[in-house]
């Protein structure tokens, strides 16, 4: 039977494509425009907003008809249904619920609106909605033993003529959408034109930049003969700063005998281990909104995803789970440390506790757009480590990213001290190494973000020795690799 209340091109996925389409044509014409630059040129007006289906706008005086609801579709229906008759916005549930049984054809519009406004919360809200009752309670004969079959198979003759007409309008309709889509990309292909024709100006500034480098490249070298003034201040910092790393790999070195001790005790219990672990992680690792300012950086990286469902393994407090809930981003986290799992859910956040190879394997293919890890894969064997990849890329979406944080060996503090301060930690993964690693198990497009300088350790102090030793004891303590699934 045609049933032209529930269309077969669902719109909001469709201009998803729409928008993911477009994202690929700027990621083909270069990255130029990414980095905040501006042209001198005028900056193009703003695109044109697409609109496939008509704004709801509730009515002050409670009273509806249901045609002005039934022109609505799919997940545009059902929202603006609960809205009109309950007015508030379905919750999670009641959505999913509801949309399935439309697009299953379990039940029609006629039933989720009856359903809706016979309801005990329905009927406190005491919205009228005109031309409702024959059809709800024709629907109501048609469920009846025996007697529906009948009464179904009358309307069905009765109405034969309407539905095919329907079914000429839809149809009609779907043109002019699909017309409409046509011109909306037109437009946006004609911007992209300006875009890239700004980049050519970039281009050019670039060159004029380069022109700039090559001057400083020579005041540079004339500055050289200044770095033989502050070179024995450098060696005295340098002989401070031995003293006090061996002093703390001493400290270290007590600290973690007495936690191995208390960690491999007859009597230590997980329960234990958690809540040491969870102590530790408090006092090292920096403060809730510390962790969630340094986690801002990969946000973008999500977003740009077409549909963004993320799994992050090893969630430890929940920083970015958090920070991925108040984007509104779909985010399971996957935890061992009951500690953990359980401030994580006070702050009601997903969280299962699992191992998170074996969660992983559970998953079906192509199953998560973003895998997250952060300061997790210090904390395995390189066998261990290469399986993670493996399953991370299988899971992964095509076009999908992984994102993985890990403290940067290349900073001396880093790799001799503080990176020991976590008893766990099996050994330090310089970012070559993992670079390596992405690209042997198959990722794309790889890249490595250097992260979290310490800036106010640095040594004053101009020339190529001050900058170097800057760069090796308070350069980047952390860096992170990013990875991305294929289309092909």
């Amino acid at each position: 039977m045609i049933k032209p209340e529930q269309p077969r091109i669902e719109i909001d996925d469709l201009a998803a494509v729409i928008r993911e389409s477009i994202a690929a044509q700027q990621h083909h014409n270069g990255p130029g425009l990414a980095n905040g630059s501006s042209a001198p040129n005028p900056t193009p007006s703003p695109a044109p907003e697409l609109k496939l289906q008509p704004d709801f706008q509730p009515r002050s005086n409670n009273r509806y008809h249901i045609s002005d609801l039934l022109r609505y579709h799919d997940r545009a229906f059902v929202d603006n249904s609960y809205r009109a008759i309950l007015k508030r916005p379905p919750d999670a549930t009641e959505f999913a619920r509801d949309l399935k049984r439309l697009r299953s054809g379990e039940s029609n519009k006629i039933d989720l609106l009856a359903t809706l406004r016979y309801s005990n919360e329905g009927k406190a809200k005491g919205v009228e909605l005109d031309g409702l009752t024959v059809p709800a309670l024709v629907r109501q004969l048609g469920h009846l033993p025996v007697i529906g079959y009948f009464v179904r198979l009358a309307i069905a003759l009765v109405r034969l003529p309407n539905q095919v007409r329907d079914h000429r309008e839809f149809a009609g309709y779907v043109l002019s959408q699909n017309q409409q889509i046509a011109d909306f990309i037109n437009v946006v292909s004609a911007r992209m034109a300006e875009v890239s024709q700004a980049q050519s100006v970039l281009l050019r500034q670039f060159e004029q930049t380069a022109e700039t480098f090559t001057t400083f490249e020579r005041q540079l070298a004339e500055h050289a003969a200044e770095t033989q003034k502050i070179e024995p201040r450098i060696q005295t910092r340098i002989d401070g700063e031995r003293k006090l790393i061996q002093n703390q790999i001493e400290e270290i070195r007590v600290r973690t005998g007495a936690l191995e001790t208390r960690l491999h005790g007859a009597a230590a219990t997980r329960l234990e281990l958690d809540e040491l672990y969870f102590a530790l992680e408090d006092r090292f690792r920096g403060t809730r909104e510390e962790i969630k300012d340094r986690f801002q950086i990969y946000l973008p990286y999500v977003q740009s995803l077409p549909v963004a469902n993320v799994i992050d393994l090893g969630s430890g407090r929940g920083e970015w789970l958090e920070i991925l809930k108040a984007a509104g981003v779909n985010a399971r986290g996957v935890e061992r440390n009951s500690f953990a799992i359980k401030q994580c859910r006070e702050l009601g956040l997903d969280v299962v506790d699992e191992d998170f190879v074996g969660h992983l394997r559970s998953l079906p293919d192509a199953s998560a757009s973003a895998i997250t890890g952060f300061h997790i894969i210090e904390h395995v064997s390189i066998d261990a480590l290469v399986t993670l990849l493996d399953e991370v890329l299988r899971v992964l979406r095509p076009g999908g990213i992984a994102i993985f944080e890990t403290p940067n060996p290349e900073n001396v503090l880093v790799g001799s001290n503080f990176f020991y301060l976590d008893p766990t930690h099996k050994h330090p993964l310089p970012s070559e190494l993992m670079e390596f690693l992405f690209d042997n198990r198959g990722f794309d497009k790889v890249e490595v973000l250097n992260l979290h300088p310490w800036d106010s350790g640095r040594v004053a102090g101009e020339g190529e020795l001050a900058e170097r030793f800057n760069g090796f004891f308070f350069g980047p303590m952390d860096y992170a690799i990013l990875g991305r699934k294929s289309n092909t």
